[in-house]
């Protein structure tokens, strides 16, 4: 079987998300089945987001050219079993259960980062429309919180590093099917020697949209980590904040399948300025109202402060030469989606506790900035 580049990236996004909806919420309370007390795994957690910044600068360094993409995805993703089942295993053992989790996350990291680097080459090579594709990941972040969700309630949660440790290995066997088009370099590419990170950093365009992105991105760390305490706080039930929640990953995957027809002649610019000024009205809303259906009306903004803006950080870095996508890729995904995530992660703990709208408060004012870093005149034709 040879699939299309569409349907092979669609299946890829759609085993690695499903494990990861599965992983995100759930991976604490099987650490809490372990008898492991709130500190430890706080520390845990924290810790992830800069394993994960780690493991993708440092894989992305293997990848020089496009036909190692497919090769260094398929280890990433056998690795990730091998250590899932290894996390299993060392339970007991503290320090070693500290680093399967940390090495785990390296390798979970620089998956998504070389995936999107491969969608990129392929939007080149045979213009894949990449919104459609990346939905398909959308809607299997779904599955796995409701689906496997109920599972684990069935077969109880000492299970679920087992149910992980599944899911993963059906996306690596996913991984080993070879696609009809194999990612090749295109013809811009002359660079024949290495781009080190700083060297992408230098690049004043560049390093001002991964900037703008990084605040973006890390605006939404009290959203992430509290908007279930806060709004429980408010008098909403339970269930009612996981529907909002779904609202916001719906309107994420609409996003995603209407992206190319709506925004494929927008410039870069002019996205990334809706993207933040989608978050600065989202977050300053969410830190006044307690009304249920503006609630949820900012919910489907989620659309915009992180599908959108993600769509437009994978354009821009699909403009660039093929040497430099997964370096790109990964800075991206380091920069936004664990350092920035992480240092407002810890900001957003301290402030919580002192008041719900000075978080939100806060974390509009983390968007504002974004709005004075976003780069102008930034195109992708």
């Amino acid at each position: 079987m040879n699939p299309r580049p569409f349907i092979w990236l669609s299946l890829s996004f759609f085993g690695y998300f499903c494990a990861y909806g599965v992983f995100v919420p759930f991976f604490p309370v099987w650490l809490k089945s372990q008898a492991y007390g709130a500190e430890l795994i706080g520390l845990v957690v924290a810790s992830s987001y800069f394993f994960r910044f780690a493991g993708g600068l440092l894989f992305a360094n293997f990848v020089k050219q496009a036909h190692h993409l497919l090769s260094m995805l398929r280890v990433l993703a056998w690795a990730s079993v091998g250590v899932m089942a290894l996390i299993s295993i060392v339970t007991e053992n503290f320090w070693l259960l500290f680093a399967a989790i940390g090495l785990f996350s390296m390798l979970n990291s620089a998956g998504i980062a070389i995936t999107d680097t491969l969608a990129t080459t392929w939007q080149q090579q045979v213009k894949l429309d990449y919104g459609k594709a990346r939905l398909i990941g959308s809607a299997a972040y779904v599955v796995g919180v409701t689906v496997f969700g109920n599972l684990i309630g069935v077969i109880g949660n000492q299970n679920i590093v087992w149910i992980l440790t599944a899911l993963l290995f059906l996306y690596a066997l996913m991984q080993m099917l070879s696609p009809s088009v194999a990612p090749a370099d295109n013809n811009q590419s002359t660079v024949t020697t290495p781009v080190g990170f700083t060297e992408l950093l230098k690049d004043p365009i560049t390093f001002r949209v991964l900037m703008a992105v990084t605040l973006i991105q890390g605006s939404h760390a009290g959203y992430y980590v509290y908007s279930v305490l806060y709004w429980t706080q408010l008098g909403i039930n339970v269930e009612t904040t996981s529907l909002l929640w779904g609202l916001a990953v719906c309107a994420e995957i609409i996003l995603f399948f209407f992206s190319n027809r709506l925004f494929r002649k927008w410039s870069i610019s002019k996205l990334l300025y809706i993207a933040t000024i989608g978050a600065i009205a989202r977050w300053g809303l969410f830190a006044i109202t307690d009304n249920l259906w503006l609630i949820a009306l900012l919910q489907t903004f989620h659309s915009l402060t992180f599908a959108l803006m993600h769509y437009a950080v994978i354009r821009y870095i699909g403009t660039q030469p093929q040497s430099s996508m997964a370096k790109l890729q990964s800075l991206y995904n380091g920069l936004a989606n664990c350092a920035g995530v992480g240092v407002m992660t810890a900001i957003a703990g301290q402030l919580y506790p002192i008041s719900g709208q000075l978080m939100f408060i806060v974390m509009t004012g983390v968007a504002v900035t974004a709005l004075a870093v976003v780069p102008r005149g930034v195109r992708a034709l």
